[in-house]
């Protein structure tokens, strides 16, 4: 009897994990890197082969990794046919990979080719006749 009770403990010691599900505890909350305020510096590239700097502070993307959205502050209003992506509003954004690249969707719109460093990244559609914007933090 007294190995019986030892077989039981030990079967239930055993199928007791600390798991949950293998849902983690604490996600990531900055997993694209991009959580926070950047600015869009330079457009450069398109048919017109056009080149555009602008200052820190006229457009600002903020991002918010946790609910997928991007809140767009749009200055630029003194140069309407300038290309500066979206007007001010709040939209949603998503990374996906496509054949090894990465690649920025915001409010559905595939924005081109995603790369990060610390403070800056560009997204790059001149493989297509696109822009290549270059934003910084």
């Amino acid at each position: 009897m007294k190995h019986f009770v030892y077989v039981i403990f030990l079967f239930t010691i055993i199928g007791c994990s600390g798991d949950d599900d293998g849902a983690p505890v604490n996600p990531p909350s900055n997993p694209s890197g991009l959580t926070g305020i950047w600015n869009l510096v330079n457009v450069t590239g398109g048919f017109a082969g056009i080149n555009d700097d602008f200052n820190k502070g006229v457009i600002v993307w903020d991002f918010d990794d946790t609910k997928k959205r991007v809140e767009v502050t749009n200055n630029n209003a003194a140069n309407s046919s300038t290309e500066d992506l979206f007007p001010t509003g709040i939209y949603t954004f998503s990374i996906i990979t496509i054949n090894g690249n990465k690649e920025l969707i915001v409010n559905e719109r595939n924005l081109g080719n995603f790369e990060i460093t610390t403070n800056e990244f560009v997204v790059d559609e001149q493989f297509k006749d696109g822009f290549r914007y270059t934003f910084r933090r």
